[in-house]
Formats: structure tokens, C-alpha cells, sequence
């Protein structure tokens, strides 16, 4: 007997407990919009970005960690200077962002080297 009378007291109450529910759990969902979803889309666009600014003569790390020198792009590879005489052929997108930048940094896109490169020429 006591077991039906919880029972009903849990169905009188139910309405607000289902809008409720329905606030956690759009809550939970923009939770893990902002946290997981929105910034993995954004490191997409930034990666998407740095492959497109690639260029000739630029210093790059590989997703596997080889250092060259881009000799050659295409649409979809880059041919790597690693060593004199050594060129090796990666798909654009085995460029690393991350690692190029934690190796090289922004020294490349600066204006200033651009300028001190075509005054050395």
C-alpha cells in the first residue's frame, strides 16, 4: 500500500518535472556545443586557413614531425626540402599547424621579414 501512494504522488507532481527535464537536458546539449563542438570547428577553419596561406620558401613541421622547407605546392601535396638533395612529397594536409607554429613560430607571415628578404635580394 505504501508503494501506490508514492506512485500517485509522483504523478501529481509530474508537469513540472518534465519541463524540467527538458531544461537539463537543452542545457547539457548547448553545454557541449560551446565546449566540444564550437572549438573543434574552429581549429578546423584556423588548420583549413593555414593550409591555403602555405607558400614556397615557408618552414614546416609535419603531422608526423618532419621539418623542411616547402620547394614545390600543388593543389593537394607539398614537396618538403628536408635535407640537400632530399625532397619528400606529403599530402597538404599532413601540414601541422600546432607543430609548425610551436617550431617556427609567426616569424614567416610577418611583413618586417618579407621586406628585410626582398631587401637582401
Amino acid at each position: 500500500m505504501n508503494t501506490s501512494v508514492l506512485l500517485w504522488q509522483s504523478n501529481a507532481n509530474s508537469g513540472s518535472t518534465t519541463i524540467m527535464n527538458y531544461v537539463i537536458i537543452i542545457a547539457a546539449m548547448a553545454i557541449i556545443y560551446f565546449m566540444m563542438i564550437r572549438p573543434q570547428s574552429q581549429m578546423r577553419k584556423k588548420q583549413a586557413q593555414f593550409n591555403s596561406s602555405l607558400k614556397k620558401g615557408k618552414k614546416v613541421v609535419t603531422t608526423g614531425g618532419v621539418h623542411g622547407t616547402i620547394a614545390e605546392i600543388n593543389e593537394n601535396t607539398v614537396e618538403l626540402i628536408v635535407a640537400p638533395k632530399t625532397h619528400l612529397t606529403f599530402q597538404r594536409e599532413a601540414i601541422s599547424m600546432d607543430f609548425t607554429l610551436a617550431a617556427f613560430g609567426q616569424q614567416q607571415d610577418s611583413p618586417a621579414n618579407e621586406k628585410s628578404t626582398d631587401d637582401t635580394k
